[in-house]
């Protein structure tokens, strides 16, 4: 009789045993879901007050760049909106930015003039191409994407069946983002963007074309524009900066052609802001591409940078 009771209760123990550490175990369970909980919310938070933060920045550029406008008929690189500032304490967090000028490169949406082909930008383009070691027609290809028709432009051209092996169609169409340009044919050569990233850029259409502001340009961009220029040519023109007027800067240049002065200004409308907001475990960077025209300033795309 007391070896079955003794059985019984050694059942009953080992039954409770089990009973308390599935407990523990759903007790331990709730408790990490309540962890994972709270730091999502937190995280939610802090990714609100990131994304405030840029804005907040985003609105003082647009501030710096409406006053400039207002007291400025030219752009360079010594006036206040292409400064550099240090982060911001904000709110247990800091926010930072800085402006970029976006005229200072060429913009590849330029290939195209109202929504056809442009032969000088595509020639000119051609040739650096070929200067700097990579394929000329790779720029056909380009055009191709960009251009609204289905016919390949020339033998280096891709159009759609040029990406039988690729899950997208040609866009047919103005690119918005630079990423896009990682899509076309032959443009996933790593040192081809690396090259291009220093000469060009991708503006979003704005129904104007995006001239180059020549007191902002860097070297690379000045020689492409005007194949005759030298190294020295455009030290020398550099030094010279800030220009007034685009004639200023050119007259009596041999190097200076017409097809290059026309791609000139010395004021520029394209405005990229670069912001980047820490609060906690939250990092948000963001890159905000600007308009400015006489009717003011208007945002052309907003993108998260990863």
């Amino acid at each position: 009789m007391n070896g079955r009771l003794g059985n019984e209760r050694g059942v009953a123990l080992v039954i409770v045993l089990g009973l308390v550490a599935l407990i523990a175990a759903w007790a331990a369970e709730g408790a990490y879901e309540d962890m994972i909980a709270m730091r999502r919310a937190e995280n939610f938070q802090q990714l609100v007050r990131a994304t405030m933060a840029n804005e907040s920045a985003l609105a003082l550029a647009v501030q710096v760049l409406g006053k400039d406008a207002a007291t400025s008929q030219r752009d360079d690189l010594a006036e206040p909106w292409a400064q550099s500032a240090p982060p911001l304490p904000l709110d247990e967090g800091t926010v930072e930015g800085h402006i970029e000028d976006g005229n200072r490169y060429f913009d590849l949406n330029q290939l195209l003039r109202e929504g056809k082909p442009n032969p000088d930008a595509m020639h000119m383009l051609q040739q650096v191409f070929a200067r700097n070691g990579f394929d000329p027609g790779k720029v056909e290809a380009l055009v191709d994407w960009l251009d609204r028709d289905d016919t390949p432009i020339g033998p280096g051209g891709a159009e759609d069946a040029a990406y039988y092996d690729r899950s997208y169609h040609v866009a047919n169409a103005p690119m918005r983002r630079w990423n896009t340009l990682r899509k076309v044919r032959g443009f996933d050569d790593p040192r081809l963007l690396r090259w291009l990233r220093r000469v060009c850029t991708v503006v979003p259409p704005t129904g104007k074309p995006v001239k180059v502001n020549v007191n902002t340009a860097p070297e690379a961009v000045l020689r492409m524009l005007f194949p005759r220029m030298s190294k020295a040519d455009a030290e020398a023109l550099i030094a010279g900066r800030p220009y007034d007027s685009v004639a200023s800067a050119v007259a009596g240049k041999a190097w200076a052609d017409a097809a290059g002065t026309q791609r000139l200004s010395v004021h520029s409308d394209v405005f990229i802001v670069y912001t980047k907001a820490v609060f906690g475990r939250v990092s948000l960077r963001e890159r905000f591409v600007l308009y400015r025209d006489q009717k003011g300033i208007r945002l052309l795309l907003r993108e998260r940078i990863i």
